[in-house]
């Protein structure tokens, strides 16, 4: 059994109804033809257990025997790990964790060993390593007499421990993590001539139970929850960190930084865990190494936080940071969030650990960084642009996995605050990847399934522990089930996961009519004519998953381009007396195609009076709106070019000669083409102001309007070329 093999057999084994071919092939981001390979490998090995092979019906997919589902559980636990294949990223993680951690020397057939495959693999993945580890600033040698060695300042090493064991744990699937604990658990890296483990790190499982205690202990202290998947992580850092001071490589922090890290509720905290490391592993810990402990415990994802026990000096800080966040995120996406306080609280929570990881380069893995970035791009836009208020807190500039979590969190609002929820039923969203994650999925099925309430995300350990009144769930992984249906998604839906879900949560509501279903009842006849019965209500059962009547989810609605919404009627040159006028005078194609009412275009004026002139989002371009339900009928954009400025302030900054009005129906709809506009308006601002006639400026309109799924390189030169809109805010 390797990675793939293993992987279909765990979604096979928490799968309550056939799977497709195509929704397995999906889920492992595969081709069908390897689906059938890896199924010959799962049923081959099932025989040799002597256990029924998978069903596999071709009009419905396939499905464990339940005989077989007992049995698999205990069988998976007891894979033999050397028949675990690594991926190539996972392979790197091991070759650095091991030159990091190992007290021996290593060279090329040790290396070999470790990940198990040839030497010019494993040659060609020391050279891609050497590759990623210069972004470190870390240095891949080789010499005669100590092997291969890794050499940079302890910091830069830390930070890649973090890196690449995050990267190992950050896995899609609890069968990764699984195996590689097994692993793990071998201790006996002695000359004994027996089978050598093949990971780094040398202790037992009692050790790894009384580190886990520590940081449950510390959780208690703190009055935080970490995510699932943060335990797990802090609790190999703090025995790698043990391995790094066991073999006198201690870090040294910055003397300021350890004064203010010593008044934090963590450095108590850290120095309670500390002490009891130092005994379980013999070693000592100076304050320097407490304080790195600290860090990373303020740094840790968690699903609840107590404010209250932070310093109020960080706690003002990040409030600063948040409203900011806030203010810009809605200027730029022009939208107005309702329950502001609510979000305030929420994302704070979020950005204190970011902070802290940001600060001190504790890089974070996101597999959905990328997902994020596809799918919601014009929201990782908006956040991109105003992530540096964070940034300029911390002293560093955030990765792409920290920006793709906070925009999770803002989209997730977006779509919360535009989702009309029925409570007809109630769902619980089970999530091990913290809040940001768990936000996005809610959002996804607010909007899915409109006659469902979602009363809350929580993680595998609170569900574990706890009893939920609810009519189903909805989970990121394999959960038991606890006599309520549990279907089990990624946390991005893809296509056929939102019709398989609408199908699962429809047949909940129709349980009671399955038996009316004709062509259920027409099949059941006639097994009943050839065949005896014995339970004939699991029959119906199952008779009605494989006959059931599909109906597909209705598409988002598809997000226009710019071209689409600045017509050339929709385009204006003018002069006006004063902004008042020139929002007036910009609103008129709008309201003379019913597509808004006067009610809005004096919503959008009143709102520069009560907020100042937040609408000017740069130099000589202003942006008015309003709220969709201040007299929105129909989404639209106006633009007008005016001869003079008219001036939104007193300050020089605050004058515009461009001002485009924004009508949309929600918060999303158009933010495509307000990515377009901002393009435009960073890139050929002067020549849209000095352009001879409209049609002219609809000229570069249709140049910036982008119809296939994004233009990159445009889009950086985006995120570059808006560096103007947050001057304008210090």
């Amino acid at each position: 059994m390797d990675q793939r093999s293993t992987l279909l057999l765990t979604l096979l084994l928490f799968a309550d109804r056939f799977l497709t071919i195509e929704e397995i092939a999906v889920k492992m981001q595969v081709s069908r033809r390897t689906v059938y390979y890896d199924l010959q490998k799962v049923n081959h090995w099932l025989q040799e257990h002597h256990l029924e092979p998978v069903e596999h019906v071709r009009s419905s997919g396939l499905y464990l025997p339940d005989r077989t589902r007992q049995h698999v559980p205990r069988l998976i636990q007891q894979i033999d790990t050397r028949q675990y294949y690594y991926s190539m990223e996972e392979r790197r993680a091991w070759l650095a964790i091991s030159l990091l951690t190992e007290e021996r020397p290593l060279y090329l057939h040790d290396l070999m060993e470790r990940i198990e495959v040839s030497r010019g693999t494993t040659f060609k993945e020391l050279n891609r390593l050497r590759n990623e580890l210069a972004d470190f600033r870390l240095t891949l040698t080789f010499d005669r007499k100590q092997g291969y060695l890794i050499e940079g300042s302890e910091s830069d090493m830390r930070r890649a421990v973090v890196h690449y064991f995050s990267q190992l744990l950050s896995r899609d699937g609890w069968h990764h993590l699984v195996a590689q604990i097994q692993m793990y658990l071998h201790s006996d890296r002695g000359g004994s001539g027996e089978q050598q483990p093949r990971t780094a790190p040398a202790f037992t499982e009692e050790q790894l139970c009384m580190v886990y205690q520590l940081i449950d202990q510390c959780e208690k202290e703190l009055g935080i929850r970490l995510t699932d998947e943060m335990v797990h992580q802090l609790a190999y850092r703090l025995i790698l960190f043990a391995k790094r001071i066991g073999l006198g490589k201690s870090i040294t922090m910055d003397r300021d930084e350890v004064a203010v890290l010593k008044t934090t509720p963590e450095f108590k905290a850290a120095k309670n865990i500390s002490a009891k490391l130092a005994e379980l592993f013999s070693i000592t810990y100076p304050d320097d190494e407490i304080c790195y402990i600290a860090v990373n415990l303020l740094g840790a994802k968690v699903n609840k936080l107590s404010l209250s026990t932070s310093p109020d000096q960080d706690v003002s800080l990040l409030r600063n940071v948040v409203c900011r966040m806030i203010d810009d995120f809605q200027r730029y996406a022009c939208v107005f969030f309702r329950d502001r306080a609510a979000l305030e609280e929420s994302l704070l929570i979020h950005l204190k650990p970011a902070f802290y990881r940001i600060k001190y380069g504790l890089d974070i893995q996101n597999p959905l960084t990328d997902a994020i970035k596809e799918k919601y791009a014009e929201i990782f836009e908006v956040t991109r642009k105003v992530v540096p208020h964070l940034e300029k807190a911390a002293g560093r500039q955030a990765v792409d996995a920290e920006v793709a979590y906070i925009a999770m969190h803002f989209g997730g609002w977006l779509k919360r605050e535009g989702a009309s929820v029925a409570t007809r039923k109630k769902a619980l969203i089970v999530c091990g990847n913290g809040i940001s994650t768990s936000r996005i999925l809610q959002a996804q099925l607010e909007q899915l399934l409109s006659s469902v309430d979602i009363v809350g995300a929580v993680s595998l350990r609170d569900y574990e522990s706890g009893c939920y009144d609810v009519d189903f769930i909805v989970s990121t992984a394999p959960i038991p089930k606890k006599g309520i249906p549990v279907f089990v998604v990624s946390t991005i839906l893809t296509d056929t996961e939102k019709e398989t879900l609408l199908n699962q949560v429809n047949r909940l509501d129709n349980r009671q009519e399955r038996g009316n279903n004709p062509r259920v009842k027409a099949v059941l006849e006639v097994i009943r004519r050839h065949a005896r019965i014995a339970n004939e209500a699991a029959l119906l059962e199952e008779l009605s998953q494989v006959l059931h009547i599909r109906t597909r989810p209705e598409h988002n609605l598809r997000k226009p381009n710019l071209h689409e919404l600045l017509t050339r009627e929709m385009i204006q040159c003018g002069r006006a007396d004063d902004w008042r006028e020139a929002i007036r005078l910009a609103a008129r194609p709008l309201l003379q195609k019913g597509m808004i009412d006067r009610s809005y275009v004096e919503a959008m004026i009143r709102n520069v009076e009560e907020m100042g002139p937040y609408i000017v989002i740069g130099p000589k371009v202003a942006i008015p709106h309003a709220r969709p339900e201040q007299g929105v009928h129909q989404l639209g954009m106006s633009l007008l070019r005016l001869e003079q400025n008219v001036s939104f302030s007193d300050e020089e900054k605050h004058q515009a000669a461009l001002i485009i009005v924004v009508a949309t129906v929600d918060d999303a709809l158009h933010l495509k083409a307000l990515s377009q506009l901002s393009a435009m308006i960073a890139n050929h601002l002067e020549e849209i102001l000095t352009a001879p006639s409209p049609d002219d400026i609809l000229r570069w309109i249709q140049h910036y309007s982008i119809s296939n799924v994004g233009n990159q390189q445009r889009r950086q030169t985006t995120i570059k070329g808006m560096g103007w809109q947050n001057e304008i805010f210090k």
